[in-house]
This record gives structure tokens, C-alpha cells and sequence, in this order.
């Protein structure tokens, strides 16, 4: 995908699914020094923004890229397990560096794969009038179908330096499943939900809050609900009316600034019955770091009551949410 920085400054990048939730890999200098990036995906051309995160040691041109879940989500179908390549594309000499030109075509241009190290290797191209040109910082190379490295500097018109895939998966990883409460973008509204849904009621919590104002009720109108979580954190509620109903979506919001975790790992279960005591799984996904967890348009099930489990959080300390919206 083709990368615009704040400053106006162009680059290109690699869109990946993981959680259910869509992120970008993209060298830190193409990133730039602003917190949003414009992402371009190729024809039909599609645009949105992106928060940008740099969590790494310095030195290391790495940084990911957060999507809402907007105009490019459905189109996020690479895996973070893709950049771990087969033997047979870790070994290939021969690649190709694929690159979107500003109208959204796809350019792959065949390049030979020199000086294999640890963490990186040379690209050097090999096609005829064929060059490195500007922009094309974040291109990932592609061998055997899968990405091998990412395209840092280039010195040479020629030849470019990347990144192995292994070690970009490497602290993707480590940064997507420890280390996301590593920065704060601006903090998640619960203005940001649809303002209706199906009615919510009877909501309780397995822990009791921190302090009798951040009670669970906060979650049904304005103000945050605030816990000390003692293993995995429950909430339980009816939604509709007294029958059962179709629910297709479960959204929530958690203030993603200041002294609370932001939930990390949330699994969802549903229950038809009156009783609200044969729970049954219905689906999991994390919360964004930024504090948005969003299920996306489900089938339909019919149900009574919904369970939120909370696995685990992105640090430690009290954990919190302001909105649940269910549709």
C-alpha cells in the first residue's frame, strides 16, 4: 500500500489482519514525526487515515500503523503470520519489490536478493531501465508468495537495503501481544459508537468496582466503569426485551489515556435461555491499544443475555470501559 505522512511526504507499506483488528508495517522515517498517516490501497483506490505507533529501541526504521475500522478493513487480508516466509523464499535469490505508483497500480519489479545477513539483505534490481525510486521506502519484497523484506535505504538507483520479514514479525509481534500500552493516541470517545442499539439491562460485573462513582451502571450512560481485575473480569447483561433477540455486533469503548489498562483480550458468549444460565462462545477479538473493540457485522443469534470476558489487558493496574453499545 502506498503511505502519505503528515508532513506530505510519500512511502509505501504492508497491511495485516491480527486479533480482528488491521494495522500497517512501515519504516519509522516514512512514518514521519506526526501521529496520522493517509493509507492508499491499490485500484480501486481506497483512502483512510491511520495512528501511528513507534514502540521500538531506537535505530530500528520500524513502526505500525492502527486503521479504524473504515473503508479498508475489508480489504486487510494478509496475516502477521505471513512474514514468516517458507525455507523456500528465505533461501531465493531472486525476488520481486512490489510498489503502488500514485494511481493505485501495482508495479513488481524483479530484483536479485545479495548479502543475506541476520537481520537484513540487499536488493539489487536486475530488469532494464528500472530504478529505486523515491517513494519507494516500505515496499516489501516478495518471493515464493510471501514477503521476505521491506525496503529501508537506498544509496544506489540500483540497490536498496531491507529488513528480513523474520524480524519484522518478530517485534510486531512481541509489541501486538506485550507491549501495546507502549503509547496513548488520542483517547477513544464512546461518541464514537452508534448513539442507539438494543436495549441493555440487568448489567452486572463479577469484580466490584474501584470506588462506588465508577460503578458498572456507568457503562448505560456517561462515565467510565473502573476495576481491579483478580484473574478474568466478566460482565453480564440482557439485552432487548424480555424475549430473545438478534444480536449481530458487540462494540465497546475504553479511555486509552491516563492511569487505567486498556482491556486487552475479550471473548464474547450468548445465552437464549431465560435464566441466563446455558452460555454459549459466540466470538473473540482484542481491543486496539487506542481502546476500540468492535466484533464487525456478525450473523445474527438469537439471544437473551451477553457475557464479556476479559482475558487479560495491555499493562497492569485497574482496568477500564466507558460505552457497550449491542446491535
Amino acid at each position: 500500500m502506498r503511505i502519505q505522512n503528515g508532513l506530505g511526504e510519500f512511502g509505501q507499506g504492508w497491511m495485516f489482519r491480527h486479533a480482528g483488528n488491521c494495522y500497517a508495517a512501515l519504516p519509522e522515517h516514512v512514518a514521519g514525526p506526526l501521529p496520522k498517516v493517509t493509507l492508499m490501497t491499490s485500484a480501486p483506490v481506497e483512502s483512510d487515515q491511520a495512528t501511528v505507533v513507534k514502540p521500538f529501541w531506537p535505530g530500528i526504521d520500524l513502526a505500525v500503523a492502527i486503521l479504524d475500522r473504515g473503508p479498508l478493513f475489508e480489504r486487510c487480508i494478509a496475516e502477521l503470520t505471513d512474514l514468516e516466509p517458507s525455507t523456500a523464499a528465505r533461501a531465493a535469490g531472486r525476488a520481486h519489490l512490489l510498489r503502488l505508483s500514485p494511481l493505485g497500480e501495482e508495479e513488481r519489479v524483479p530484483i536479485r536478493v545479495l548479502d543475506r545477513d541476520y537481520l537484513s539483505f540487499a536488493g539489487e534490481l536486475v530488469g532494464d531501465g528500472d530504478v529505486i525510486m523515491q517513494g519507494t521506502s516500505g515496499s516489501f519484497a516478495f518471493a515464493d508468495g510471501k514477503p521476505i523484506g521491506m525496503a529501508v535505504t537506498s544509496d544506489d538507483p540500483s540497490r536498496a537495503s531491507f529488513m528480513r520479514s523474520e524480524e519484522i514479525a518478530l517485534n510486531l509481534g512481541r509489541y501486538l501481544s506485550e507491549q501495546g500500552r507502549a503509547f496513548a493516541p488520542t483517547a477513544a470517545s464512546h461518541k464514537s459508537l452508534p448513539s442507539d442499539g438494543l436495549a441493555i439491562r440487568d448489567l452486572r460485573s463479577s469484580v466490584a468496582a474501584v470506588l462506588p462513582q465508577y460503578g458498572v451502571d456507568n457503562l448505560l450512560g456517561v462515565g467510565a466503569w473502573v476495576a481491579e481485575p483478580n484473574g478474568r473480569v466478566e460482565l453480564v447483561f440482557r439485552v432487548g426485551e424480555r424475549s430473545a433477540t438478534s444480536v449481530q455486533r458487540v462494540m465497546m469503548t475504553a479511555p486509552s489515556e491516563g492511569a487505567y489498562a486498556v482491556p486487552k483480550a475479550i471473548s464474547i458468549f450468548i445465552d437464549a435461555s431465560p435464566s441466563g444460565s446455558s452460555f454459549r462462545f459466540w466470538t473473540q477479538g482484542e481491543m486496539r491499544p487506542d481502546g476500540v473493540f468492535d466484533t464487525g457485522p456478525l450473523a445474527g443469534r438469537n439471544a437473551r443475555w451477553v457475557k464479556v470476558v476479559i482475558g487479560s489487558a495491555w499493562s497492569s493496574g485497574a482496568i477500564a470501559l466507558d460505552r457497550i453499545v449491542v446491535e
